[in-house]
C-alpha cells in the first residue's frame, strides 16, 4: 500500500539528523524502488532533491511533508 511507503519513507527523512534520506544506486546502474517513492514525494512537494551525483540522490522533508507525516500518524494510517 503506498500509504505505507510514505509513512516509512517520510518517517526515515523526519527521523534522521539533518532531516534528509539518500539513496545509491545499485552495482548495476539502476535505482532501487525506492527511487521513484521519493521522486513522487518531491512532486507533491513532500520532499525536495537537494542533491543527485555520483549514484547518491538526496532529499530533505518539507514542511508539507512534516505536516502529511503528522496526518498520517494521528490517524494511524
Amino acid at each position: 500500500m503506498l500509504v505505507n511507503h510514505e509513512r516509512r519513507l517520510l518517517n526515515k527523512a523526519a527521523g534522521s539528523g539533518n532531516s534528509r534520506i539518500s539513496i545509491q544506486r545499485k552495482p548495476n546502474a539502476s535505482w532501487p524502488g525506492d527511487h521513484s517513492r521519493l521522486t513522487a514525494l518531491a512532486s507533491v512537494g513532500h520532499l525536495e532533491q537537494v542533491a543527485v551525483g555520483d549514484g547518491l540522490a538526496t532529499w530533505q522533508i518539507t514542511a508539507s511533508g512534516l505536516t502529511q507525516l503528522q496526518a498520517f500518524v494521528g490517524g494511524d494510517a
